[in-house]
């Protein structure tokens, strides 16, 4: 009897116990062996296992959302590695060129910029950097950059819409007043006069309307 109770407790005792919890995915393995009884009583021992797998969503998500963020951060600091050596590998000439480029379309910018607020003075503008700036500080950022950057295209724009009056004045009574003014060398020396007056006229107020070498009068939008 007593031999029959201790082969049943040897299956039990070599049973493994499985137990999990699905929240957390939790899992215990328990393995027991008992040794075999040689006068001196049997010896049990037991050794556990404990996995534990993160559940598919929950803070998972969150970690494959931040590796999948330093993936694209990773990816993107190799494009700018790589964008780097490749302006490095350019001659000292194409790179002149492209900072030249850029300090154009920059000043391009800036004139836009400061004619849409002296048009818009309570309004706001993006400037070349993409940052918020309102037309009141552009204003007076330029007044004060003019002061000495005199022979930029923004810093020769008229004070006044008078100022454009009187320049057209002179300039017509000028093409009126020129006895050879029919001729074709002529009429392509004030061509190019009245087309570079009539930039400068509508930059510095676009909502104006200028006279033109044909007696006939435009406004900015249509101003040849």
């Amino acid at each position: 009897m007593i031999e029959n109770i201790a082969k049943v407790a040897l299956v039990l005792v070599a049973v493994v116990f499985t137990t999990s919890t699905a929240s957390a995915q939790t899992q215990t393995d328990t393995n027991c062996t008992t040794s075999p009884d040689y006068g001196v009583g049997r010896t049990t021992n037991c050794t556990s296992t404990t996995k534990t797998e993160p559940p598919s969503g929950g803070w998972l998500t969150g970690v494959s959302k931040a590796l999948a963020a330093n993936r694209a951060k990773a990816e993107a600091n190799r494009d700018h590695n790589a964008q780097h050596v490749q302006s490095s590998q350019l001659s000292p000439e194409a790179i002149k060129q492209i900072l030249a480029e850029e300090k154009k379309e920059r000043e391009a910018k800036d004139t836009v910029d400061f004619i849409y607020c002296r048009q818009n003075p309570k309004g706001s503008i993006t400037d070349f950097e993409g940052k918020l700036n309102t037309c009141a500080d552009v204003i007076e950022y330029t007044k004060a950059f003019c002061s000495v950057n005199t022979e930029v295209e923004r810093c020769t724009l008229a004070r006044s819409k008078a100022e454009v009056e009187k320049a057209f004045a002179a300039l017509v009574d000028e093409y009126n007043t020129n006895t050879h003014r029919t001729r074709s060398w002529e009429q392509a020396y004030f061509g190019e006069k009245f087309a570079k007056l009539t930039k400068w006229g509508c930059m510095s107020f676009p909502d104006m309307t200028l006279p033109q070498r044909d007696g006939t009068s435009h406004p900015c939008p249509s101003a040849p």
